[in-house]
């Protein structure tokens, strides 16, 4: 089995040290046996000979074995010793990887909800201010329960995804961006239109805003991702921009329309642009797990007090649901309640690829306003886990150098 700071390796089996009594026990029972043995056969040795004998023979078997013994037992615990220490300083190296955080440089996200500053949605969105209701979808069919972006009667599928990309793309900060800089894209689609027919609105949209910084666009779904990224390109000078988006979906019905962008850097190599919050290692748990899961995404943080503000849940499968409700009294965040728990999938409906990206995003923009820890439970569409991970106001302090 592989270890982990969830499987952690075993401390090496100690042997215990040899018993003093016991081995003084053993030296009396040597003498005794040695003068019962000289009382008897004694009249055949010389009386200068006799004590010498009687206690030096016993005395020298009994310190001979004693130290080997003493110098067996030294070897072993040595060999423990050198293990643990070993382990000790495996653990501190996983927890200080397992702790790295990328900071949250930017937030664009657009949904059916009707106000148009973000600070204003996330509120509604942390207020489980409900927006879904029975309406027709994309194909016409009626009686559908989903939220949708606002269109014009003439619009179709690819003209509202290349106008929201316009929209996510304008509200990057381009003009604090460093010279030279690089943007890493990975884009996170669930559409009714294929993956390359998107993507390639997305490079012409790009190509037309302008920005002239160097792109690498990597296909990857979820927020493993992010792990990913924290384990590889930790010390990358490049930022990661991940661009969610849902727009009629295959599946319309308890589903929602929603656009996010998020635009992440790395502590040690980032300075130019001033943070919002931190995104923390996600955890990924498969079913049962869960709660598992929930306490390793906390010791990633670590949480002051295990004092967790708001939970926000989005993209589960009513199995995953019903787990995530199982799992609550449970989890690390003992402050959270019942009415500080908000369900995107509940108030909006399900955002499919770009749930995990909107529940950080709007996460992110009330732990900026409040000043307090955020928990963000997701599913991911490609992957049977749930992830766990935290969003926590910016700090000062960096990663350690590993």
């Amino acid at each position: 089995m592989p270890y982990s700071l969830k499987h952690l390796p075993e401390c090496y089996p100690r042997p215990a040290p040899p018993k003093t009594s016991r081995w003084i026990a053993i030296l009396v029972v040597m003498l005794a046996i040695s003068m019962i043995f000289m009382l008897i056969f004694g009249r055949y040795i010389d009386n200068s000979h006799f004590w010498m004998f009687a206690i030096g023979t016993p005395l020298v078997i009994w310190i001979v074995s004693f130290v080997f013994r003493m110098w067996l037992w030294s070897l072993q615990d040595s060999k423990a010793n050198g293990f643990d220490r070993r382990r000790e300083q495996w653990i501190l190296s996983e927890t200080r990887r397992a702790r790295r955080a990328l900071q949250v440089l930017n937030t664009t996200f657009i949904t059916a909800h009707q106000g148009d500053e973000h600070s204003s949605v996330a509120v509604e969105m942390l207020n489980n201010h409900s927006i879904i209701i029975s309406q027709s979808d994309w194909k016409g069919e009626k009686s559908k329960r989903l939220s949708r972006i606002t269109i014009e009667p003439e619009d179709t599928p690819g003209l509202v995804i290349s106008r929201l990309f316009s929209e996510l793309i304008a509200d990057l900060p381009v003009d604090q961006f460093p010279e030279n800089a690089s943007l890493v894209v990975i884009l996170n689609i669930s559409s009714s239109l294929s993956f390359p027919a998107v993507r390639d609105i997305w490079q012409e949209v790009w190509q037309e805003s302008g920005i002239t910084c160097v792109v690498e666009h990597i296909d990857s779904n979820g927020p493993g991702v992010i792990s990913h990224w924290l384990d590889h390109r930790i010390k990358d000078e490049a930022m990661l921009l991940i661009v969610g988006l849902q727009i009629d979906p295959v599946v319309s019905n308890n589903s929602a329309e929603a656009a996010v962008a998020l635009l992440l850097g790395n502590r040690l190599t980032q300075q130019a642009l001033e943070p919002l919050a931190l995104l923390h290692r996600p955890d990924a748990a498969p079913a049962g797990e869960l709660s598992e899961g929930m306490s390793m995404a906390a010791y990633n943080v670590p949480l002051k007090e295990n004092i967790v503000k708001n939970l926000w849940i989005a993209g589960l499968t009513g199995e995953q649901r019903a787990e995530v409700i199982a799992c609550q009294t449970a989890h690390p965040a003992q402050s959270v309640e019942d009415e500080t728990v908000i369900s995107l999938d509940t108030s909006m409906g399900n955002a499919g690829a770009a749930a995990p990206w909107l529940a950080i995003a709007a996460a992110t923009e009330i732990a900026r306003q409040t000043q307090t820890p955020q928990m963000i439970i997701c599913g991911d569409t490609t992957l049977n886990v749930l992830w766990s991970t935290f969003v926590t106001p910016i700090a000062s302090r960096q990663e350690m150098e590993l």
